[in-house]
């Protein structure tokens, strides 16, 4: 993932309440993953007796979300580059919204586990998309914290999935619990619209004007922007080692290795088996 600039050291901090509103609204990507993870628990039981669905197709049903997540993280990093981080959001959202609906209006198991890929498609891409701009809109005084804000998101949307189960599983609705999801879906994606572009990717292609424009939309002071707008530049002329780094920093492969090791654990411990 790309690193976002980092204003120079020692200036005070105050985050203008633009970069909290873009912050929020990219971090509800989450919310739409957590809405996705939430729901199958709730409906399965429904949609196994309707359809009459084996063991088996249970376990497909269940599982083919993650297999579109895995295809969706896969490219998530060419569709960043290539359309932008705002436009790799709206591809998500509207992602997502299409798997809603086709889970909730789906006549048949094999449809129903198409409906799962697409949702885990826009997990896969959300989940690299959604941080990477929230990185680069965001102040390093704020950092940490939207970016937190993305996982936060995802744990409050579980939560409201299993709220709304619980209201339609009274008469076993289990299409009303895919279909009601789609409509946060259509707010998020219009919401994102208004997003500004990430200012490292307008950097990237050559866009330094705008980038500006947006930076300093985003930060407290003009000179901030500059600063920051100066910081890209320099990062985006430096050679990329990759592999070679690897290879040749211990540091380097430790902290990559311990990244490896905790998605691997948080895998093992059921966070996705809702």
């Amino acid at each position: 993932m790309e690193n976002a600039a980092m204003p120079e050291k020692g200036a005070e901090s105050t985050v203008p309440i633009k970069v909290v509103v873009v912050g929020v609204l990219a971090a509800t990507a989450g919310l739409m993953s957590g809405l996705d993870i939430g729901v199958i628990s709730g409906a399965l039981d429904f949609l196994a007796r309707d359809f009459n669905a084996s063991t088996l197709a249970q376990e497909w049903i269940v599982s083919a979300m993650m297999a579109g997540a895995a295809v969706g993280a896969v490219g998530a990093g060419w569709i960043t580059r290539h359309t932008g981080r705002k436009w790799s959001l709206v591809f998500g959202g509207g992602v997502f919204i299409a798997g809603f609906l086709l889970c909730a209006l789906a006549w048949s198991v094999p449809v129903l586990i198409a409906g799962r890929v697409l949702m885990g498609l826009a997990i896969g891409v959300a989940a690299f998309a959604a941080p990477l701009y929230l990185s680069e809109v965001s102040d390093q005084s704020s950092r940490g914290a939207m970016i937190s804000t993305y996982q936060l998101m995802i744990t409050i949307g579980i939560f409201l999935a299993f709220l709304s189960d619980t209201f339609f599983s009274y008469h076993g609705q289990w299409r009303w619990m895919f279909g009601i999801i789609a409509v946060p879906g259509i707010v998020y994606v219009i919401g994102v619209l208004f997003l500004p572009y990430s200012p490292r990717w307008l950097m990237m292609r050559g866009r330094r004007a705008e980038a500006l424009e947006v930076l300093t939309s985003l930060r407290a002071t003009p000179q901030e922007a500059r600063a920051e707008i100066k910081a890209i530049h320099n990062q985006l002329q430096a050679r990329q080692n990759g592999w070679s780094l690897l290879r040749a920093n211990g540091n380097f492969r430790r902290s990559v290795g311990l990244g490896m090791l905790l998605q691997v654990m948080q895998q093992f411990a059921g966070i996705r088996a809702c």
